[in-house]
């Protein structure tokens, strides 16, 4: 993207986001800053907005110090002021009440041993990294929404088109009530506007983590296998390879397209079968909540009903 077309994109934001604030009588936009690039971009979108107040929220929770020094840098770059909060304690709290001997680890595997899922039980453990790494994402979010609540304003996410579509993202977690780039690509698209919006160095160049702390040093690429720009690129292709038809994911062609698309666009067959597996896989978090409607329940419709 050339920084011609990057400033168009970043008027269009800044016009969607100044209307939808002034339609509904909003002032203040409350996002959660890391070092990384999601929120950066946020931070220079949100401080062009005439007419919005932002405030970062800087939320350390076993944290990289030198992480929070170059969220701090970013906001201060964009005169964004800040709120720091941090949740190491209350996370410990909770990691406690949940890991204790007589707290809820125990008493699930007594469940599920009682349900004869011997296998389910005994894998608890290996799912515990992802699920505190929920955890944290889910003590940021209720921070950041009170902080919403307390000055009647809203709280934007920091998500991208790559990360919604690997499904790389925590449910009631890293959300918001308006998504600015939710339809832009992190590895073809965003560095491009980040660098037209005058994005710190530091921020730029940062390795692209969870702050979860999932893997070791929690990098995004060791959890994802690839890196964005290869990722983007394999999801652009399935997508116009027709492999999301009418919301729903076939599995079965999974092998002979990634062998088709590999003499497309180069990458091998077994990298684009790993996109396209963890697009099937997290597919439910892009359609949830699952709301039953009425005629699938068998209730009348609201239209044909007597008062």
């Amino acid at each position: 993207m050339d920084q011609k077309k990057a400033n168009e994109v970043i008027a269009g934001i800044r016009r969607l986001l100044g209307d939808y604030f002034k339609k509904n009588g909003l002032t203040y936009a409350v996002f959660g800053k890391s070092e990384g690039l999601d929120s950066s971009v946020i931070a220079g979108l949100l401080s062009g907005v005439k007419g919005i107040r932002p405030i970062g929220v800087i939320m350390p929770c076993e944290s990289d110090p030198d992480a929070e020094r170059v969220g701090r840098l970013v906001l201060d770059h964009f005169n964004i002021p800040h709120i720091r909060l941090d949740l190491t304690r209350e996370f410990h709290g909770v990691m406690g009440l949940f890991y204790s001997a007589d707290g809820l680890y125990g008493q699930l595997c007594e469940i599920l041993k009682g349900c004869g899922d011997i296998d389910a039980a005994r894998g608890l453990s290996h799912k515990k990294s992802i699920a505190a790494g929920n955890i944290k994402a889910r003590l940021r979010m209720i921070t950041l929404y009170h902080i919403a609540s307390l000055v009647g304003g809203l709280v934007v996410s920091t998500d991208n088109l790559s990360e919604l579509h690997m499904g790389f993202w925590t449910l009631n977690g890293d959300v918001g009530d308006i998504a600015p780039i939710q339809h832009v690509f992190k590895g073809i698209e965003e560095y491009d506007i980040a660098e037209a919006l005058g994005v710190p160095e530091e921020s730029l160049n940062a390795v692209p983590t969870d702050g979860l702390d999932v893997t070791p040093g929690g990098v995004d690429e060791d959890q994802l296998g690839m890196p964005y720009p290869d990722i983007d690129r394999v999801i652009i292709g399935l997508i116009r390879s027709r492999f999301c038809e009418k919301d729903r994911f076939k599995e079965e062609e999974i092998p002979a397209l990634a062998q088709k698309l590999s003499r497309e666009i180069g990458y091998q067959p077994d990298e684009i079968a790993h996109v396209a597996e963890r697009m099937l896989k997290t597919d439910y978090k892009r359609h949830w909540p699952r709301v039953f409607q009425r005629d699938e329940i068998g209730l009348t419709e609201i239209e044909k009903m007597k008062i």
